[in-house]
């Protein structure tokens, strides 16, 4: 699975109830996407990275053993206070740190929510290699990643470096579904999107990317891989 979020699937998703109707941005299109992937899981011990104050952990706390993996040092505009959620537990640690309290082979799912775009460049083979390293046999990996994109087709240097370290194949990671995103980029009108007065507020808090969000859609990747059993 490597693909877009299409406004068919937020449209069932909100139907469904696995998202929440008030969060019309895109991380709430992005929870919609994992939730749908985790909603039916019990007895499973599933790994956010990143994933600061998590909204969908909330969900899965109940039913699965779960833990947050984040140094609540405020990257990427994130926390830098834990708010504790019981049945959360939190490991104070970045991906491609290959910490040892992270034990291999150790999860069912491992999954992130609007962190990927912002790792470095130099850093992205590490956190799959990380993130390979701690999900079991037959476990999954599941990533929703911001993309802005334009409506002329363009090559887009970070959507091929995804697909490039994701298909290493000394991680073991098979595709959940072939891909459907090829070299070339461009919008299409059926992309579930972030709205206009969301970047507007965006541009209040990072005003340098003003330029680009005046000609694009900030839309989402979704990914789903397989480690193989």
């Amino acid at each position: 699975m490597y693909d877009f979020i299409r406004k068919s699937e937020l449209f069932s998703w909100w139907d469904a109830g696995f998202c929440d109707k008030e969060s019309w941005y895109l991380k709430g299109i992005q929870d919609a996407f994992v939730v749908s992937q985790l909603r039916a899981s019990s007895g499973l011990r599933i790994c956010e990275i990143g994933g600061g104050n998590s909204r969908v952990l909330r969900q899965l706390a109940s039913k699965n053993t779960c833990v947050n993996v984040d140094k609540f040092e405020g990257s990427g505009n994130g926390p830098q206070v834990i708010d504790v959620i019981p049945g959360v537990e939190i490991v104070r640690s970045y991906m491609g740190e290959f910490d040892s309290a992270l034990e291999d082979a150790s999860f069912d799912v491992v999954f992130s929510i609007s962190v990927l775009e912002h790792i470095p460049d130099d850093s992205l083979g590490d956190c799959f290699a990380d993130m390979a390293r701690i999900l079991k046999p037959g476990g999954r990996m599941l990533h929703a990643i911001d993309l802005y994109v334009h409506e002329k087709p363009r090559e887009v240097s970070r959507v091929n470096a995804y697909r490039r370290h994701a298909e290493n194949p000394e991680l073991g990671l098979d595709w959940m579904e072939e891909p459907a995103i090829g070299k070339l980029v461009r919008f299409h009108c059926d992309f579930a999107t972030n709205s206009d007065q969301q970047l507007a507020n965006w541009n209040r808090i990072n005003s340098g990317l003003r330029a680009v969000r005046e000609v694009t859609q900030n839309c989402s990747i979704k990914m789903g891989m397989v480690k193989a059993g």
